[in-house]
């Protein structure tokens, strides 16, 4: 099996880093604590492996990120941690996570999004030049929807072309680490091109609404993992 430093270069982690902030993404730079009390745990074999199957690249942009507290970015932190489990189902792996920021002043009210097309200026407008899916998390999103609140917001079978005048990204509100992580999950499997499946309430994919349990309804089948992996954003393995 390849050394992590090797797999970290083939996923553009190059020089010194740290396993936990740079090779695994946590912006914290430590594990993320459970929201059940439950003993957070992560496999450095499992990831080589996941590293060595097909898997994407991620950016998460913290919108109003001088808003952020510590509790904010736990949530994003444990989304992530989430992220990679979920998928793993299908065997498809998250690769390398950057973390990146626009200060409230700099987002210009995107920061408070409250109709989709702010959710889809702040994709257009804060684009990452690299080759990872980008999700957008504004920090005060407050977007109706149908009586209730838009949790997030993805093209389904999102483009590869950054500079697409249509939504060229993800976006997902801060709803508390359990819902967040749902809705990170769920929203990036937009992007990878799955549709809702409101008729099966343990799948990632029905809406919260609809779900049995916003912890465990995180289910993927054998046919949507054929979809997810053949996105164009998904790259071999190392």
């Amino acid at each position: 099996m390849a050394s992590v430093r090797a797999l970290a270069h083939c996923i553009g982690i190059n020089g010194n880093f740290s396993v936990l902030r740079d090779f695994l993404g946590f912006s914290r730079g430590r594990l993320p604590p459970d929201p059940t009390g439950a003993v957070v745990t992560v496999s450095l074999k499992r990831q080589a492996q996941r590293l060595q199957g097909p898997h994407f690249h991620l950016n998460v942009i913290a919108v109003g990120s001088d808003q952020f507290t510590d509790s904010d970015y736990t949530e994003v932190d444990y989304s992530i941690f989430k992220l990679r489990n979920i998928y793993d189902q299908v065997s498809l792996g998250v690769g390398r996570v950057q973390h990146w920021s626009v200060s409230t002043a700099d987002a210009d009210g995107l920061d408070n999004p409250t109709s989709e097309d702010d959710l889809e200026d702040l994709t257009d407008d804060w684009t990452v030049q690299n080759d990872g899916i980008d999700m957008f998390m504004p920090h005060n999103m407050a977007v109706s929807s149908n009586g209730g609140t838009t949790l997030g917001l993805s093209p389904e079978g999102g483009p590869c072309d950054k500079d697409d005048k249509d939504m060229n990204g993800s976006t997902c509100g801060l709803w508390g680490s359990e819902q967040t992580a749902r809705s990170f999950a769920h929203e990036l499997g937009h992007y990878l091109g799955l549709g809702h499946e409101n008729g099966t309430p343990t799948n990632l994919m029905c809406q919260s609404g609809m779900a049995s349990s916003i912890r465990d309804s995180v289910k993927l089948t054998a046919g949507q993992g054929n979809t997810v992996r053949g996105h164009c954003f998904v790259r071999d393995g190392c």
